[in-house]
């Protein structure tokens, strides 16, 4: 019987210790099973972080307090809503936001995307043609904003601006507008992180270089990017300029052409140092070489500019391209085509000098005559080498743009060709020596203005280099080279 005993199986399972309240030690086919006090549970317990069920805390949120939007999981962070909805353009669906509620009867709270990065800068100074803006919708709708002070893409136009923190989305189109909308889609097609772009363009009735650096539109330009500031801090993130646009030529009727260059010079270090007080970093600053209208083909401010095109980039001032690739109106403006094109141009322009590379357009530095003295080289600056566009999109002429001024022998330009030894100089081959006291070179200067069937404007040329954008209009984008008057040495 005790044999019996000894031999039989253990049981599957049992207790090991038990106190007066239960089993604190038991066992079963699967190892030891201890039960712990409600002493020791607590203590796990304060010591673990706190979970919460989110299904029963969590307050819901009817997302149609928005308005009749295809909007979901609403949720509140602080005076913010967020939430995830498929709204127009081209982003897609994503994450939105939008402030709880209005800081005052002005300010009406507007959708916003909800970017990443740096709270990012567009703006820009000049004239009335430079502020030209359209009824175009933007791609990215959501990601390029102006402050909320219901003004919209351009400022006060010369009254006095007030600083906001609010964001809103924008009625019409401008230069800058479609900047930021360009850097976004770019962003967008390289699946890159999307930034927000805050954008606006100021001026006001300025009649020289020199108004307009102590003008309203200046101080509203200073308000500007003190709203980017609070705007961003408002959001928890940083502020960063990212361009600035210069468009002032024409406008300026009072300037003798020194004054006008010097008065640039002084606009762009007083920029440097005003941004520099505000705690940001001045960016690149981008014009367009104004190239005059369908009557203005030449005059000594629209020359001004060749010094500000070598000289600038030392001072921060950027060429981005000459105007007479973009169609214009009647007064002088770019239309809705052009608009898109100049953007374009700027946004290829600011990603290179962000990306710390070199931009600019060739230009013409120096006219010489050569041995043969019936043969002129004309030395330029250029990315890459100079290409002869045959196809003459502006309607330069044979001639490419090239002519001679104060010719006093009738010398006349008979060739106009690609320097064999450097292909980044031109060589102007005439029929006889030109003669004269005061001759000079001219690239698209003085161009004939009773040419028809063009929208472009009268100061052209026909040379560039072999960089190339598609736009969205269709065209093919270049670099070309910039206007130019050389004395002949």
């Amino acid at each position: 019987m005790s044999d019996d005993k000894e031999n039989a199986r253990p049981e599957s399972s049992g207790t090991i210790i038990r106190a007066q309240n239960g089993d604190i030690l038991r066992y079963d086919t699967t190892g030891m099973v201890m039960v712990l006090s409600d002493t020791v549970i607590a203590d796990i317990d304060r010591r673990l972080p706190t979970l919460t069920d989110l299904r029963k805390d969590a307050e819901w949120i009817d997302p149609f307090c928005l308005g009749d939007i295809d909007a979901w999981d609403l949720r509140r962070d602080g005076e913010w809503l967020v939430f995830g909805a498929n709204l127009p353009g081209a982003q897609g669906p994503r994450q939105f936001r939008r402030l709880a509620s209005a800081d005052s009867t002005e300010i009406d709270p507007g959708i916003i995307a909800d970017g990443a990065g740096p709270l990012r800068g567009i703006f820009s100074l000049g004239g009335a043609r430079r502020a030209t803006g359209f009824d175009e919708p933007l791609d990215f709708p959501w990601h390029v904003l102006s402050p909320a002070d219901d003004l919209g893409a351009v400022g006060h136009a010369g009254e006095e601006a007030q600083k906001c923190s609010a964001l809103e989305g924008l009625r019409d189109t401008t230069r800058d507008a479609a900047v930021g909308d360009v850097l976004a889609g770019r962003q967008h097609r390289g699946h890159k992180a999307m930034s927000l772009f805050v954008t606006r363009c100021e001026t006001d009735s300025s009649a020289s270089i020199s108004e307009l650096a102590h003008g309203p539109a200046y101080s509203n330009l200073m308000t500007a990017i003190g709203s980017l500031k609070a705007s961003a801090d408002r959001l928890g993130r940083a502020a960063s300029l990212y361009g600035l646009g210069f468009e002032f030529t024409l406008e300026d009727i009072h300037s003798t052409p020194v004054q006008y260059r010097d008065g640039v010079f002084a606009l762009l270090a007083q920029l440097t140092s005003d941004i520099a007080r505000m705690g940001l970093r001045r960016p690149p600053v981008l014009a367009v070489f104004d190239c005059g209208t369908h009557q203005v083909n030449d005059s000594p401010l629209l020359r001004a500019q060749w010094e500000l095109a070598w000289q600038g980039p030392d001072h921060g001032l950027t060429y981005s391209a000459p105007g007479y690739m973009f169609r214009q109106d009647p007064y002088g403006r770019p239309d809705a085509g052009a608009l898109w094109e100049m953007a374009e141009i700027d946004a290829c322009a600011l990603e290179a000098l962000h990306a710390g590379d070199d931009w600019f357009c060739p230009i013409f530095l120096l006219a010489e005559r050569e041995p043969d003295p019936a043969k002129i080289r004309v030395r330029s600056r250029s990315m890459n080498n100079l290409v002869l566009d045959i196809s003459d999109p502006f309607g330069a002429g044979e001639h490419f743009g090239f002519s001679l001024s104060g010719n006093t022998n009738g010398a006349k330009l008979m060739n106009v060709a690609a320097a064999e030894d450097d292909p980044q100089d031109v060589m102007l081959t005439f029929d006889v020596p030109p003669e004269g006291d005061d001759l000079e070179v001219l690239y698209a200067f003085g161009m004939d203005t009773t040419r028809r069937g063009t929208d472009f404007p009268m100061a052209c040329g026909a040379i560039r280099d072999d960089w190339t954008f598609d736009s969205k209009t269709g065209t093919r984008l270049h670099r070309w080279a910039l206007p130019a008057a050389l004395p002949v040495w």
